[in-house]
């Protein structure tokens, strides 16, 4: 009997020996390897210089956006825009300034909030307005566009309440902007898709309005930095692995990996049931990429309607032009097909 619970403790440990040895095995990739694995129009993009990501950093980029201005539309006959202030979620926050895209040619249709990227720290309304005027149009949806605050003046959960705001908000004011408020999904892209995931918990925490669908693009779905995508992409232009710790901080906490609050990224739940029809989009090379996967996998297994694509070749935040022919079909599926 000794002798079984020796060996037993050998073997343990000698598992516990080799996942130790695998993480620290995952060396980051040379630029000339990442460029490798980008598509041939992209490969350049690995050989450019590091941005340093820090507070500086950060507030050169927020001040660029403040003198951006809103991009022409080549399509602005066809949409109607607004603009609204919405209440905070709380007594004492601030009001939350959206941008909605109602298609003309639409009398009732289906509400769909946009989050915007920017690493939870940067980001505006202006930098997906194209984006969204193309989803209001081809996706024959009213979009929301939230400008939600921003880490590290407003840690979580603010973008999140915010969130929550203008989802109730848009529930209550629908017939304004002739939105059917038994169709609402919602949606992002990076930290925006974060946001939205999150949202989504929190709604279901409190037994909310019901969402038919979410669209997370290249989502930064949990905090496990020992993802191979995250190792081996630590240094490289642009989204990097090393960022991921420095915006997670700034986001959440210092202390975030030994304090995580309940809700705070799509994938940090222990139940993914009850959660609703979800699109998933990765890129190949991204450090993001592994936690998305990951994500769309545990929601596969729960009983979600999960559409779960990764793109070759491609770096964070671009996408080749058939994803959104494909969110558009998985809109209709949801929005305007009756589940029997």
């Amino acid at each position: 009997m000794k002798k079984i619970i020796f060996i037993t403790c050998l073997v343990f440990v000698h598992l516990l020996g080799i996942r130790a040895q695998d993480k620290h095995t995952i060396r980051p990739l040379t630029p000339q390897e990442v460029s490798q694995r980008l598509l041939p129009k992209y490969a350049p993009l690995a050989l450019m210089p590091l941005t340093q990501l820090d507070y500086e950093n950060i507030k050169s980029v927020r001040e660029k956006e403040k003198q951006s201005t809103i991009p022409l539309l080549t399509n602005a006959d066809s949409v109607e825009i607004t603009y609204r202030n919405v209440p905070g979620l709380k007594a004492g926050d601030p009001d939350i300034p959206v941008r909605i895209y109602k298609p003309k040619y639409i009398t009732t249709a289906p509400i769909f909030l946009w989050f915007h990227g920017g690493g939870f720290v940067y980001g505006n309304l202006n930098g997906d307005h194209k984006h969204c005027a193309n989803m209001a149009i081809r996706g024959k949806v009213v979009v929301i566009s939230v400008d939600y605050r921003l880490a590290p003046e407003h840690p979580y959960p603010a973008a999140v309440h915010d969130a929550y705001a203008v989802f109730l908000w848009s529930i209550k004011n629908a017939k304004n902007f002739q939105g059917d408020t038994t169709r609402i999904g919602l949606g992002g892209g990076s930290a925006g898709a974060g946001v939205a995931g999150s949202m989504t918990l929190l709604n279901r925490e409190r037994k909310g309005p019901k969402i038919a669908l979410q669209a997370l693009f290249f989502p930064p779905a949990d905090i496990d930095t020992n993802h191979v995508s995250v190792r081996e992409l630590w240094q490289i232009p642009g989204v990097k692995g090393a960022d991921i710790p420095y915006l997670l901080k700034l986001y959440i906490g210092k202390d975030y990996a030994s304090n995580i609050p309940k809700n705070v990224l799509p994938g940090m739940t222990d139940n993914f049931s009850q959660l609703p029809p979800t699109y998933i989009a990765t890129c190949g090379v991204d450090p993001l990429r592994d936690g998305g996967l990951d994500l769309g996998v545990k929601l596969i297994k729960a009983g979600i309607p999960v559409e779960l694509h990764n793109f070759p070749g491609y770096p964070h935040g671009l996408l080749p032009d058939r994803v959104f022919p494909e969110l558009y079909s998985f809109m209709y599926e949801y929005f305007y097909k009756p589940i029997k």
